[in-house]
């Protein structure tokens, strides 16, 4: 079972080289907010030059940043040439061009189903955005959405209802006795409610509302409600500030749909949790886009009396699995620091991110691949990641390395411990509506005492491995139904699995 790992990468690899990229199911609310005032689906890369955003803004986005970031706004900047291609936002988004891109004009807008894709295209992932519904007469009118706007403040609601069925089993499938244990998780993802308080405030409250305890377990999403300031004069030029509880990231996670999709990447083995109190100032300087934010961190401790669980029951500071809850102050809030930008190379389009992380935070749990929120360590990471396209398939890379020191609060003999990880995803179309994706990521506790890279290691070793892929069929607009399989130390004898098929509706 020892070269299943090393096969699986050289398989993931070859995949990715024939593959298509597919498209993406899109969630945010400022996504929501354009679909609801103009009334056909553009993509991230209307604000940003990706399609699936996390990058610095284009000429466009700019503009919506420095002039409130709510639905109003796309009114006040209707016109403006953000991209001075010689024609106004509006005229550009009647014609459903991308007032962002000076490429792209009303007067080079071709028929999706004539348009050939060339490499400069697909640098700007310029594909399967365009919506053949008919445009709104009025732009004021558009959307029917913000029915509510005139007495609310340009109120815009949205979502996603996400179903899941959770099974898990050991060895490479769940037996017979397990596919009665599983968990059916029913929430609403990226749930959006979006007003404004005058031109420079809006309020946002979005994300996972949870109906099941599953989705209550640590470092998984909840409910997020937060404000973003924008255009003040106390804030730098490019610059809005977020207070509030709200997701944080570090590394790739700042591009992925991690939020949608049950393929999860590192950010909860690096972190310890997402979701959180704070403040968070994003802005943009020249190309580089950055990130800077402080949590709240973790604010209890669950301890769980004798004899109360099970062993091998994963606990949760939120969710079931028995234990009692702790109220503690963090006295190390965390410090996120995120930097990324867009290189051009041999004709191509490269993201570039740069993350650090610093603070008091769960530890990861190598027993279960899941966090100990028992106790806290004071944690220091730095990643780099990075996103391209090769052809026409998408990869998605990162690596990330810190330390973890135990603090002498919990333990008479703090120790550190050099930690790292590795994560590969590659996007793989099969059709124009079904796709595979496939994600390998390594998570080394303590190098000192284990080898990232071996691939003969001992059972016993603590390294956390995970192999997972999905099938994804879009079979309508704002609909996908996957099936994810995911497989937890694929090496080792203890190997568990894990198969979750998940219906996403977007409403």
């Amino acid at each position: 079972m020892r070269k299943i790992t090393f096969i699986s990468l050289l398989t993931l690899l070859f995949w990715g080289g024939i593959a298509e990229h597919s498209e993406t199911f899109a969630l945010p609310a400022f996504y929501k907010m354009f679909r609801a005032k103009y009334g056909w689906a553009g993509g991230c890369n209307v604000c940003h030059s990706s399609k699936k955003g996390g990058d610095t803004p284009n000429p466009y986005g700019k503009a919506f940043l420095h002039n409130g970031m709510n639905l109003s706004t796309f009114t006040r900047i209707e016109e403006e040439d953000s991209d001075k291609d010689g024609f106004s936002n509006i005229v550009e988004l009647v014609a459903r061009a991308y007032p962002g891109d000076a490429a792209s004009t009303p007067e080079n807008v071709p028929p999706v189903a004539d348009a050939d894709e060339t490499d400069e295209e697909l640098a700007l992932d310029d594909e399967n955005v365009f919506s053949f519904d008919e445009p709104a007469a009025e732009t004021e009118e558009a959307g029917g959405l913000n029915l509510l706007s005139d007495a609310f403040g340009n109120l815009v609601f949205g979502g996603a209802l996400d179903i899941r069925r959770i099974t898990r089993g050991q060895d490479l499938l769940p037996d017979r006795g397990n596919w009665d244990t599983g968990t059916t998780l029913i929430h609403v993802a990226e749930f959006v409610v979006t007003t404004s308080v005058g031109e420079h405030i809006s309020i946002l409250g979005e994300q996972l509302l949870t109906t099941s305890p599953l989705g209550t377990q640590v470092a998984d999403d909840h409910g997020f409600v937060y404000a973003i300031l924008t255009g003040l004069p106390v804030l730098p030029k490019g610059a809005a500030l977020k207070i509030g509880r709200f997701r944080h990231t570090f590394g790739i996670d700042t591009k992925s749909d991690a939020a949608a999709n049950p393929l999860y990447n590192l950010v909860r083995k690096n972190l310890g949790f997402i979701s959180d109190r704070g403040m968070q100032l994003n802005g943009y300087a020249g190309p580089v886009s950055y990130v800077l934010s402080l949590a709240d961190g973790p604010d209890s401790l669950r301890t769980v009396p004798a004899g109360t669980v099970s062993s091998g029951i994963r606990i949760g500071p939120h969710g079931s699995g028995g234990g009692v809850l702790k109220p503690i102050r963090n006295n190390s809030p965390p410090v996120f620091l995120h930097l990324n930008g867009n290189l051009s190379l041999w004709g191509k389009r490269i993201w570039l991110g740069a993350s650090y992380f610093d603070g008091n935070s769960y530890p990861f749990n190598p027993m279960n691949g899941d966090v100990n929120p028992s106790t806290l360590v004071y944690k220091r990471r730095v990643g780099v990641a990075t996103n391209f396209k090769v052809w026409r398939f998408d990869i998605a890379a990162e690596y990330s390395r810190g330390t973890d020191t135990q603090l002498l609060k919990y333990t008479e003999n703090p120790s550190s411990a050099t930690v790292e990880g590795c994560y590969l995803h590659a996007e793989l179309p099969l059709t124009e509506t079904l796709d595979v994706r496939l994600k390998y990521d390594i998570w080394n506790p303590h190098t000192e005492a284990y080898g990232t890279f071996v691939f003969n290691r001992e059972p016993a070793d603590e390294v956390w491995t995970t192999l997972g892929g999905a099938f994804t069929w879009h079979f309508t607009e704002g609909a996908v139904a996957r099936l994810v399989y995911q497989i937890n130390n694929v090496e080792k004898p203890t190997r568990s699995a894990a198969i979750i098929p998940q219906l996403l509706v977007e409403f």
